[in-house]
């Protein structure tokens, strides 16, 4: 069983353990090793979550065991009648339990709720077939728009995948 809350700035440490884990595991055979190592740093991750929580345009979500323990997270910035989520992770044990799944419908329902026209975008890797998967089946279409990164001899491609507030509400 596991809850869902608004995060607070006492979550900073715990959610950087969460993003550091889950981003380990789920780049793991999408990434290059060397990548992986120098983009995904703990204490880098821990002082990242401290600067992000106090800022006033971005939200962040957990969700939480029985004992408090996070779990997952989304955060995600916002932009006029737009909002970029830029993380998502849930912990490998904790993944195909519908973690994931509640924490998109539980924070995108909410701000729909003080935002009709808002509009929700996210970055995924293009060859994440597993994360592309998931999202759809959240809703959101792949928007034809694409990014590149080049790392030593690697083409890092993301995908922008979008979803409008109109198939939140039922």
């Amino acid at each position: 069983m596991f809850f869902i809350r608004k995060a607070t700035q006492k979550d900073a440490s715990d959610i950087a353990n969460v993003h550091f884990y889950s981003w380990q595991d789920a780049y793991r055979d999408l990434l290059p090793a060397s990548y992986i190592n120098k983009e995904n740093q703990l204490t880098k991750k821990i002082a990242l979550w401290e600067q992000i929580l106090p800022q006033s345009t971005v939200d962040v979500w957990v969700a939480h065991d029985e004992g408090n323990k996070i779990i997952g997270f989304i955060g995600y910035y916002s932009h006029n009648n737009f909002y970029e989520i830029t993380t998502l992770y849930v912990l490998s044990d904790y993944q195909g339990q519908g973690v994931g799944t509640n924490l998109i419908k539980r924070s995108l329902e909410t701000l729909s709720k003080f935002n009709t026209n808002a509009s929700f975008y996210l970055w995924v890797l293009r060859n994440n077939s597993l994360a592309i998967r998931f999202y759809r089946k959240n809703g959101f279409e792949y928007s034809g728009e694409s990014r590149e990164e080049q790392y030593e001899d690697t083409k890092i491609i993301d995908i922008k995948m979008i979803k409008n507030t109109n198939t939140l509400v039922e």
